[in-house]
Protein backbone atom coordinates (compact mmCIF):
# COMPACT_ATOMS: atom_id res chain seq x y z
CA UNK A 1 0.00 0.00 0.00
CA UNK A 2 1.10 3.13 -0.84
CA UNK A 3 1.42 6.42 1.43
CA UNK A 4 -1.12 8.27 2.23
CA UNK A 5 -1.34 11.34 0.09
CA UNK A 6 -3.25 13.61 2.75
CA UNK A 7 -2.83 13.53 6.79
CA UNK A 8 -5.76 11.58 8.74
CA UNK A 9 -8.19 14.13 10.31
CA UNK A 10 -6.40 13.16 14.12
CA UNK A 11 -3.17 14.24 12.55
CA UNK A 12 -4.51 17.58 11.34
CA UNK A 13 -6.08 18.28 14.56
CA UNK A 14 -2.60 18.28 15.85
CA UNK A 15 -0.85 20.02 13.70
CA UNK A 16 -3.32 22.90 14.48
CA UNK A 17 -3.23 22.51 18.39
CA UNK A 18 0.97 23.00 17.77
CA UNK A 19 0.97 25.39 15.04
CA UNK A 20 1.74 29.13 17.03
CA UNK A 21 -0.76 31.40 17.90
CA UNK A 22 -1.21 34.32 14.96
CA UNK A 23 -0.99 37.87 15.79
CA UNK A 24 -3.53 39.09 13.36
CA UNK A 25 -1.13 42.28 12.67
CA UNK A 26 0.57 44.01 9.63
CA UNK A 27 3.81 43.05 9.15
CA UNK A 28 6.17 46.32 11.14
CA UNK A 29 8.46 48.07 9.59
CA UNK A 30 11.86 46.10 10.93
CA UNK A 31 10.25 42.88 9.53
CA UNK A 32 10.44 44.49 6.01
CA UNK A 33 13.88 43.58 4.11
CA UNK A 34 16.33 46.15 4.13
CA UNK A 35 15.92 48.71 1.69
CA UNK A 36 12.71 47.74 0.22
CA UNK A 37 10.87 51.19 0.75
CA UNK A 38 13.80 52.78 -1.43
CA UNK A 39 12.96 50.42 -4.51
CA UNK A 40 11.29 52.76 -7.37
CA UNK A 41 7.76 51.22 -7.55
CA UNK A 42 7.09 49.89 -4.04
CA UNK A 43 5.86 52.12 -1.80
CA UNK A 44 3.48 51.57 1.11
CA UNK A 45 -0.18 52.00 0.74
CA UNK A 46 -0.64 54.85 2.98
CA UNK A 47 2.78 56.70 1.50
CA UNK A 48 3.48 58.10 -2.14
CA UNK A 49 5.20 55.99 -4.66
CA UNK A 50 9.15 56.67 -4.59
CA UNK A 51 9.24 57.96 -8.04
CA UNK A 52 11.41 56.54 -10.62
CA UNK A 53 12.62 60.38 -11.48
CA UNK A 54 11.74 63.63 -10.09
CA UNK A 55 8.71 65.04 -11.31
CA UNK A 56 7.89 68.01 -13.35
CA UNK A 57 6.62 71.13 -11.68
CA UNK A 58 3.18 71.86 -11.75
CA UNK A 59 3.44 75.51 -10.27
CA UNK A 60 1.49 74.74 -7.67
CA UNK A 61 2.52 73.98 -4.48
CA UNK A 62 -0.71 72.36 -2.79
CA UNK A 63 -0.75 69.84 -5.60
CA UNK A 64 3.21 69.15 -5.78
CA UNK A 65 3.02 68.36 -2.53
CA UNK A 66 0.25 65.05 -3.44
CA UNK A 67 2.16 63.66 -6.34
CA UNK A 68 5.16 61.24 -5.88
CA UNK A 69 8.24 62.99 -7.45
CA UNK A 70 7.21 66.47 -6.13
CA UNK A 71 5.26 67.28 -9.45
CA UNK A 72 4.03 66.20 -12.63
CA UNK A 73 5.20 62.29 -13.47
CA UNK A 74 7.91 62.56 -16.39
CA UNK A 75 8.50 59.39 -18.31
CA UNK A 76 4.82 57.96 -17.48
CA UNK A 77 1.06 59.01 -18.42
CA UNK A 78 -1.13 61.61 -17.13
CA UNK A 79 -4.75 61.71 -17.79
CA UNK A 80 -7.13 64.61 -17.07
CA UNK A 81 -10.40 64.16 -17.57
CA UNK A 82 -12.83 67.17 -17.68
CA UNK A 83 -16.57 67.07 -18.69
CA UNK A 84 -16.34 70.26 -20.29
CA UNK A 85 -14.24 71.52 -22.81
CA UNK A 86 -12.59 75.27 -22.02
CA UNK A 87 -13.03 75.20 -18.30
CA UNK A 88 -9.35 75.92 -17.79
CA UNK A 89 -7.99 72.65 -18.58
CA UNK A 90 -4.83 73.70 -20.44
CA UNK A 91 -4.24 76.86 -18.26
CA UNK A 92 -3.78 74.54 -15.60
CA UNK A 93 -0.60 73.71 -17.00
CA UNK A 94 0.88 77.08 -18.55
CA UNK A 95 3.16 77.84 -15.62
CA UNK A 96 4.97 73.93 -16.44
CA UNK A 97 5.04 74.58 -20.54
CA UNK A 98 6.19 78.23 -19.79
CA UNK A 99 9.28 76.62 -17.54
CA UNK A 100 9.47 74.22 -20.21
CA UNK A 101 9.60 76.62 -23.14
CA UNK A 102 11.87 78.68 -21.69
CA UNK A 103 14.64 76.18 -21.44
CA UNK A 104 13.82 75.37 -24.54
CA UNK A 105 12.01 72.31 -24.54
CA UNK A 106 9.24 71.90 -27.59
CA UNK A 107 6.09 71.85 -25.93
CA UNK A 108 3.52 69.78 -28.66
CA UNK A 109 -0.57 70.27 -28.65
CA UNK A 110 -1.82 67.81 -30.75
CA UNK A 111 -5.21 67.36 -31.97
CA UNK A 112 -6.70 70.18 -29.70
CA UNK A 113 -10.54 71.16 -29.95
CA UNK A 114 -10.16 74.34 -30.96
CA UNK A 115 -7.22 76.92 -32.52
CA UNK A 116 -4.97 78.09 -30.07
CA UNK A 117 -5.03 81.72 -29.38
CA UNK A 118 -1.48 82.79 -29.30
CA UNK A 119 -1.35 85.72 -27.55
CA UNK A 120 -3.06 83.58 -24.35
CA UNK A 121 0.12 81.64 -24.60
CA UNK A 122 2.42 84.25 -24.68
CA UNK A 123 0.57 86.69 -22.04
CA UNK A 124 0.53 82.90 -19.77
CA UNK A 125 4.35 83.07 -19.83
CA UNK A 126 5.38 80.64 -22.76
CA UNK A 127 7.67 81.13 -25.59
CA UNK A 128 5.89 80.74 -29.18
CA UNK A 129 8.54 79.36 -30.74
CA UNK A 130 8.62 76.64 -28.66
CA UNK A 131 4.76 75.57 -29.30
CA UNK A 132 3.85 73.54 -32.08
CA UNK A 133 0.55 72.56 -33.04
CA UNK A 134 -0.08 69.38 -35.10
CA UNK A 135 -3.56 68.34 -36.58
CA UNK A 136 -4.03 65.54 -38.33
CA UNK A 137 -5.94 65.32 -41.20
CA UNK A 138 -8.18 62.37 -39.91
CA UNK A 139 -8.98 61.56 -36.55
CA UNK A 140 -7.73 57.87 -36.63
CA UNK A 141 -4.59 59.53 -37.59
CA UNK A 142 -4.21 61.20 -33.71
CA UNK A 143 -3.05 57.74 -31.84
CA UNK A 144 -0.02 57.09 -34.63
CA UNK A 145 0.94 60.73 -34.23
CA UNK A 146 0.82 60.56 -30.55
CA UNK A 147 2.93 57.49 -30.57
CA UNK A 148 5.71 59.19 -33.25
CA UNK A 149 6.05 62.51 -31.37
CA UNK A 150 6.52 60.99 -27.72
CA UNK A 151 8.99 57.98 -29.66
CA UNK A 152 10.50 61.02 -30.94
CA UNK A 153 10.73 63.42 -27.94
CA UNK A 154 13.79 63.25 -25.82
CA UNK A 155 12.24 66.63 -23.27
CA UNK A 156 9.91 68.91 -23.20
CA UNK A 157 5.47 68.05 -23.39
CA UNK A 158 2.98 66.64 -25.49
CA UNK A 159 -0.33 67.16 -24.50
CA UNK A 160 -2.96 65.91 -26.83
CA UNK A 161 -6.50 65.11 -27.40
CA UNK A 162 -7.76 61.83 -28.66
CA UNK A 163 -10.88 61.18 -29.40
CA UNK A 164 -10.94 57.13 -29.02
CA UNK A 165 -8.32 55.48 -26.24
CA UNK A 166 -8.25 51.39 -25.71
CA UNK A 167 -6.11 49.96 -23.14
CA UNK A 168 -3.72 48.56 -25.62
CA UNK A 169 -3.27 52.88 -27.29
CA UNK A 170 -2.79 53.67 -24.05
CA UNK A 171 -0.11 51.13 -23.21
CA UNK A 172 1.60 51.80 -26.79
CA UNK A 173 1.72 55.48 -25.83
CA UNK A 174 3.51 54.60 -22.40
CA UNK A 175 6.13 52.44 -23.80
CA UNK A 176 6.83 55.10 -26.77
CA UNK A 177 7.25 57.67 -23.43
CA UNK A 178 8.89 55.25 -20.75
CA UNK A 179 11.81 56.68 -18.57
CA UNK A 180 12.32 60.26 -20.75
CA UNK A 181 12.10 63.42 -18.84
CA UNK A 182 9.18 64.48 -21.20
CA UNK A 183 5.37 65.20 -19.70
CA UNK A 184 2.67 63.42 -21.71
CA UNK A 185 -0.68 64.62 -21.22
CA UNK A 186 -4.17 62.94 -22.14
CA UNK A 187 -6.96 65.28 -22.13
CA UNK A 188 -10.10 62.34 -22.07
CA UNK A 189 -13.52 63.19 -21.81
CA UNK A 190 -15.55 62.44 -18.30
CA UNK A 191 -17.03 59.22 -19.76
CA UNK A 192 -13.43 57.73 -19.33
CA UNK A 193 -13.06 57.90 -15.40
CA UNK A 194 -13.92 54.54 -14.73
CA UNK A 195 -11.28 53.12 -18.03
CA UNK A 196 -8.56 50.58 -17.51
CA UNK A 197 -5.43 52.70 -18.17
CA UNK A 198 -1.43 52.51 -17.32
CA UNK A 199 -1.15 56.32 -16.57
CA UNK A 200 0.81 56.67 -13.66
CA UNK A 201 -1.79 60.28 -12.60
CA UNK A 202 -5.56 60.50 -13.73
CA UNK A 203 -7.23 63.97 -12.28
CA UNK A 204 -10.58 65.00 -12.47
CA UNK A 205 -11.17 68.29 -13.00
CA UNK A 206 -13.88 70.81 -12.56
CA UNK A 207 -14.52 74.27 -12.91
CA UNK A 208 -14.45 76.55 -9.18
CA UNK A 209 -15.70 79.55 -8.61
CA UNK A 210 -13.72 82.99 -9.29
CA UNK A 211 -11.75 80.96 -11.90
CA UNK A 212 -10.14 78.21 -10.09
CA UNK A 213 -10.44 74.78 -10.88
CA UNK A 214 -11.05 71.73 -8.76
CA UNK A 215 -8.96 68.54 -8.93
CA UNK A 216 -9.48 65.52 -7.67
CA UNK A 217 -6.54 62.69 -8.17
CA UNK A 218 -8.57 59.81 -8.92
CA UNK A 219 -5.45 57.32 -8.97
CA UNK A 220 -1.39 58.71 -8.43
CA UNK A 221 1.00 55.87 -7.02
CA UNK A 222 0.51 56.09 -3.16
CA UNK A 223 -2.63 56.12 -1.00
CA UNK A 224 -5.83 57.40 -1.87
CA UNK A 225 -6.42 61.30 -1.37
CA UNK A 226 -9.67 61.51 -0.43
CA UNK A 227 -10.52 65.78 -0.36
CA UNK A 228 -10.42 67.40 -3.52
CA UNK A 229 -7.06 70.32 -4.41
CA UNK A 230 -8.41 73.71 -5.77
CA UNK A 231 -5.77 75.33 -7.51
CA UNK A 232 -5.70 79.41 -9.17
CA UNK A 233 -4.11 79.00 -13.20
CA UNK A 234 -2.92 82.08 -14.78
CA UNK A 235 -5.08 84.52 -16.14
CA UNK A 236 -3.53 85.18 -19.64
CA UNK A 237 -6.18 86.94 -21.86
CA UNK A 238 -5.36 89.58 -18.68
CA UNK A 239 -1.77 89.86 -20.01
CA UNK A 240 -0.05 91.45 -23.18
CA UNK A 241 2.09 90.36 -25.22
CA UNK A 242 6.11 91.78 -24.44
CA UNK A 243 6.82 91.52 -28.28
CA UNK A 244 5.51 90.66 -31.45
CA UNK A 245 4.09 86.98 -32.27
CA UNK A 246 5.52 85.68 -35.74
CA UNK A 247 4.02 82.89 -36.99
CA UNK A 248 6.54 80.46 -38.31
CA UNK A 249 5.14 77.07 -40.50
CA UNK A 250 6.62 73.65 -39.59
CA UNK A 251 6.84 70.50 -41.19
CA UNK A 252 6.30 67.36 -39.08
CA UNK A 253 7.67 64.40 -40.99
CA UNK A 254 8.89 60.48 -40.02
CA UNK A 255 11.12 60.12 -43.10
CA UNK A 256 11.95 63.54 -45.19
CA UNK A 257 11.04 67.09 -44.49
CA UNK A 258 10.67 67.81 -48.39
CA UNK A 259 8.15 65.02 -48.08
CA UNK A 260 5.97 65.77 -45.12
CA UNK A 261 3.18 62.88 -44.32
CA UNK A 262 -0.32 63.12 -45.84
CA UNK A 263 -1.68 62.60 -42.38
CA UNK A 264 -0.51 66.11 -40.41
CA UNK A 265 -1.51 69.42 -40.92
CA UNK A 266 1.19 71.32 -38.48
CA UNK A 267 2.08 74.93 -36.98
CA UNK A 268 3.16 76.67 -34.27
CA UNK A 269 1.78 79.40 -32.47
Amino acid sequence: MGHALFPSCADAADAHDNAPAASGSAPSASAMPAGIDAMPGVWRGRDLAHAARPGIASGYAALDTELPGGGWPAGALTEVIHGQVGIGELRLFFPTLGALTRAGSPVFLLAPPWLPHAPAFVGGGIAASGLIIVRPRRPADILWACEQILKGLSNGALLAWPRHLTAQDARRLQLAVEGKPVLAVLMRPDNAAHATTPAALRIALEAAPQSRLSLRILKRRGGVLARPIVVTPPSPLFARPTSPIALVPHAVDRDSADKPDARLHTASA
